[in-house]
């Protein structure tokens, strides 16, 4: 399915679209990632059953979930049909553009037709080498330190695409990779009273926040619940990091209060799904209407 494909990235541009950049690799390292993705992506959906994403569904171990008529970035098909056109991954005004992700992918042409196979990894922090400490790499029986800057690229991907689907275990994962807000939909009436009865939160007046549930606000029940945040901090550690970004909530009996003030709701809805910061120059507390993931460079 690989075979001989080329490595690339996506990367953080100055324009919302992605920058996308050839990883120079040798020969062998080449092939053996080829190879790598390749078995990834038979993990990925074989013997596994198809479920159409909705939002509301997780899938079981035996099950994948898969987005039809995924609109795929010109680009990024223009990358796969043309891998030696695109610029060489390295420097630009002395730093390294910051990696998105990394993907590998296939064109196969039949009756005035294209079919695209691309796998998708999202890329994390830690797949930087970092430069502090030292980087000790054994050969011949001895570690030697390396201090050039390097990367990893890890045994994992997080969404493929074939055939106009987008395919992928973990929707959280995935839109790492895209933005899928378009294809998210709302929390339902069912979870909006599943969420205002949250172990971790303590509501004053369920049923008026039930009622006041508008599209955004289900919107941010939906991603809340995707990300697990309520399940894997703690009311007092979410209420020490809402402090630090200067948003006060209020713990009782272990439980997040949620007032009965629709601003205050959107408030600390927003801070859950990672959309509340502090200004570095005036130090003002800001609710962000929509994000984009910033990594850091490698020094």
């Amino acid at each position: 399915m690989f075979k001989d494909c080329s490595i690339m990235v996506l990367a953080a541009g100055v324009e919302e679209e992605c920058e996308i950049y050839n990883l120079d690799i040798n020969s062998d390292t080449q092939k053996e990632i080829c190879k790598t993705f390749k078995n990834l992506v038979e993990q990925l959906t074989e013997n596994k059953s198809k479920v159409i994403f909705n939002g509301s569904y997780k899938p079981n171990e035996d099950e994948f979930l898969t987005i039809e008529n995924f609109q795929l970035s010109d680009a990024i098909k223009d990358a796969i049909r043309n891998p030696l056109e695109i610029q060489k991954y390295g420097k630009i005004n002395d730093e390294f553009p910051e990696i998105k992700a990394v993907f590998i992918g296939s064109r196969t042409e039949k009756n005035k037709s294209e079919k695209f196979n691309i796998a998708f990894q999202r890329f994390r922090k830690e797949q930087y080498l970092s430069l502090k400490g030292y980087n000790l790499f054994f050969d011949k029986e001895t570690f030697f330190q390396e201090k050039r800057f390097g990367i990893s690229i890890s045994d994992n991907i997080d969404c493929y695409y074939t055939e106009g689907e987008l395919q992928f275990i973990s929707f959280f994962f995935a839109r790492q990779v895209f933005d899928l807000s378009e294809y998210y939909r709302s929390a339902t009436d069912q979870e909006v009273r599943s969420f205002s009865t949250n172990e971790k939160l303590l509501l004053s007046d369920t049923e008026n926040f039930q009622n006041m549930a508008n599209s955004w606000i289900r919107r941010k029940i939906a991603l809340i619940n995707d990300s697990n945040v309520l399940k894997q901090y703690s009311s007092e550690k979410i209420k020490k990091l809402a402090k630090s970004v200067g948003i006060d909530i209020s713990v009782e009996n272990q439980k997040i209060v949620i007032p009965n003030d629709k601003e205050q709701i959107k408030i600390i809805l927003g801070f859950l799904d990672e959309e509340a910061y502090k200004g570095p120059f005036s130090h003002s507390t800001y609710l962000a209407n929509s994000k984009r993931q910033i990594k850091k460079n490698a020094k």
